[in-house]
């Protein structure tokens, strides 16, 4: 399929491998994933609640790096292999990329991912460095904007909380935090590996297999994260913040109601966003004229996100006219849920997304991370990468129809000079 080879197995440490064949590809890329990240504040394994100091998922990928005394970083380049790690709410992921041996470097990432080396020295060296990338976040408007809103909308869910985490947390860290954090969530029963490459990935999995059987699992259960009952309703219905920036920052977001099933997430997802691509993109002759009056600026969008725990349809944009860029949102998603996609606008959007999958197919570093989540959540990727050629306009409607679009929360951020005039 695809002019792709995929061999997928479960080993008995646990650990879930996906290894993908890109015949006549050079390059090789290992991505190692546990599922585990910076919405993982409480969890439960073996019936007991676990909690967890913020930030834990990002602090410890930071930590990661340190192996045997010795940055992994630089093994990597001496290996001919360019390394990375990040962390989102869901998971961390660490990998590499080479167009040379991919032995050496697979069996590096392995053992560094599966070995904890780190000391009070360590994480207290590392404070320093996640504290100014907190204070950096801090001054960006864009993720205020973003943070803000989730603050607004969630009442407990651990989404509220941003990814770095509390600075004070971050601030009084320590070791024993970090490794109650790695034992639960860096067993092998945790981890799944997705390899990329041009390689013969029979003879791979039999390496990883045989490598493996050095790290035994340690745990009887999986971790869940444990989500406290959310209330429909908004915690803020407006939030205004300022900072020094020239223009305003708005963002209108709509929480909605979570899935209830995987299968059931990814067909709205990808329904909203296609309908939120056609109303709010350069696909909508409206766009221009919204960018010339200046309602919206390079900085515009329209996202959702819908999850088993979780649902939301955020707009977005940097505008000189706050009011008027909210009277839009309005407009946009009454006919979101009341109007039907243009037939034209349907299949240039399905001819679009068809276009975009098969072009990520070869950014192998999107494609493992999909694969990965595809995994973890235990659904097929490949199905869902063909949702988009079985998507119809009328599954579509049905989905928007469907919405409950009654709870919304606005949040504006204005120019600091902006607190001494009247700016509404």
């Amino acid at each position: 399929m695809y002019n792709l080879n995929c061999i997928k197995k479960t080993l008995d440490n646990g650990m879930n491998v996906i290894l993908i064949q890109k015949k006549g590809f050079v390059k090789s890329l290992f991505m190692c994933a546990t599922g585990a990240g910076g919405m993982d504040l409480v969890q439960e394994l073996d019936g007991k609640r676990v909690y967890h100091t913020s930030g834990c998922a990002h602090y410890l990928e930071h930590q990661m790096f340190r192996y045997k005394n010795q940055d992994v970083t630089e093994l990597f380049a001496s290996l001919q292999a360019q390394t990375n790690a990040f962390t989102t709410f869901t998971e961390t992921c660490y990998y590499f990329q080479t167009t040379s041996d991919i032995y050496k470097p697979l069996q590096l990432l392995l053992e560094f991912v599966e070995t904890l080396d780190i000391n009070e020295q360590s994480v207290n060296k590392e404070k320093g460095i996640i504290l100014s990338e907190y204070d950096m976040y801090q001054q960006s408007p864009e993720q205020r904007l973003t943070k803000e809103t989730y603050k607004s909308m969630y009442h407990k869910h651990p989404i509220r909380v941003d990814i770095l985490g509390h600075r004070s947390d971050i601030e009084n860290m320590s070791v024993e935090d970090l490794t109650q954090f790695y034992n639960i969530n860096y067993d092998p029963s945790s981890l799944t590996l997705v390899g990329i490459t041009g390689k013969d990935i029979h003879q791979c999995m039999s390496f990883i297999e045989n490598h493996q059987k050095n790290f035994p699992s340690k745990l009887k259960s999986h971790p869940k994260m444990v989500f406290e009952k959310e209330q429909e309703t908004v915690v803020r219905e407006e939030y205004t913040d300022y900072m020094d920036i020239s223009f305003p920052y708005v963002c209108v977001g709509y929480k909605l109601k979570e899935s209830q099933s995987v299968e059931d997430a990814n067909i709205k997802d990808l329904a909203i966003q296609m309908r939120l691509d056609s109303l709010f993109s350069t696909m909508n002759p409206d766009y221009q004229k919204w960018m010339d009056e200046r309602i919206i600026s390079q900085f515009a969008g329209a996202e959702c996100d819908m999850c088993l725990d979780r649902g939301y349809i955020l707009f977005y944009a940097q505008t000189q006219k706050v009011n008027e860029f909210i009277e839009l949102v309005n407009q946009l998603i009454y006919k979101l849920v009341h109007e039907k996609m243009k037939e034209e606008d349907f299949i240039a959007l399905q001819s679009s997304y068809t276009g975009a999958n098969l072009r990520g197919l070869d950014h192998f570093e999107s494609l493992a991370v999909d694969v990965i989540k595809s995994s973890m959540l235990h659904y097929d990727y490949w199905e869902w990468f063909n949702e988009v050629l079985n998507i119809t306009q009328e599954k579509i409607m049905d989905v928007c129809s469907g919405l409950d679009v009654s709870h919304k929360t606005i949040t504006k951020i204005y120019p600091k000079e902006y607190k001494t005039v009247n700016h509404e």
